[in-house]
């Protein structure tokens, strides 16, 4: 039977390729790999096929999960059905890697999931995860003259618009995924971006020297207020203004335990 080639579905090409490459960077033979909020499947088959030039068997390294698995075309590996509530239906050290694409940002409740991927790794284990980046410069000001950051609009609470971008219910920014990923107890994490939105970039350049200088004096006062918190957090001011945050699509993060 001729194999299903699986499309991306909502997920931008460049932030798959970029996972891709972060995953394949960090996992090995013996591995155990979770796709969280799997959708069609378009990420499995692509590690699958990797494994499959490795002459490795996909479904002894792979496993996913997805609220509606009727919609999971990947048939090489098992699907378990979720709920809203962010449990990851598996046993604790189970897995070397988890990744969830463009996910976090439908979910009620995404530290309860940073929460339960750090259970469910192994010790050195990887959280990979992208979620649409409400900091870039094109974002920053449909925000200041809308109310609504890009990607991040209007809601619809109707279920059949879950997937939609009316479903992306929850706004978080990259300094919140970094408190996350800390308060979990994650020992290291990496940013990584995607596709650079031209348009956002073309915005942000003649304010960058204004935001270098207003991140120089955001910096100072933090540290005249709270010098532990300012110690706790400077790495994360530092890279909110930076090129990379103004302009790029996702916001991607690896985090190791």
């Amino acid at each position: 039977m001729k194999e299903i080639i699986i499309k991306p579905g909502a997920s931008h090409k460049k932030t798959n390729d970029v996972i891709f490459n972060i995953i394949t960077e960090r996992i090995h033979a013996e591995c155990k790999i979770l796709d969280f909020g799997a959708g069609a499947g378009y990420m499995c088959q692509k590690i699958g096929n990797y494994f499959k030039s490795q002459g490795i068997q996909p479904k002894e390294h792979m496993f996913a999960c997805e609220i509606e698995i009727n919609n999971f075309q990947y048939a090489d590996i098992e699907c378990r059905k979720i709920s809203t509530d962010s449990i990851i239906p598996y046993d604790d050290e189970s897995f070397d890697l988890i990744y969830a694409i463009e996910v976090m940002e439908h979910t009620r409740r995404p530290y309860d999931f940073i929460d339960q991927a750090y259970k469910k790794l192994k010790r050195n284990g990887w959280l990979v995860f992208s979620v649409p980046n409400s900091l870039h410069f094109k974002s920053r000001l449909q925000f200041l003259f809308s109310g609504f950051a890009e990607m991040y609009g209007p809601l619809s609470s109707k279920e059949k618009n879950a997937g939609r971008i009316c479903g992306h219910i929850m706004p978080l920014n990259y300094s919140h995924f970094m408190y996350g990923v800390k308060k979990s107890g994650f020992k290291s994490s990496e940013l990584f971006i995607d596709r650079r939105k031209r348009s956002a970039l073309f915005l942000s350049l003649p304010f960058f020297p204004v935001l270098k200088y207003a991140t120089y004096k955001y910096n100072k006062n933090l540290k005249k207020y709270d010098e532990e918190v300012w110690q706790e957090n400077r790495e994360v001011v530092k890279k909110i203004n930076s090129i990379d945050m103004l302009s790029s699509r996702s916001c991607i993060i690896a985090a190791q335990k």
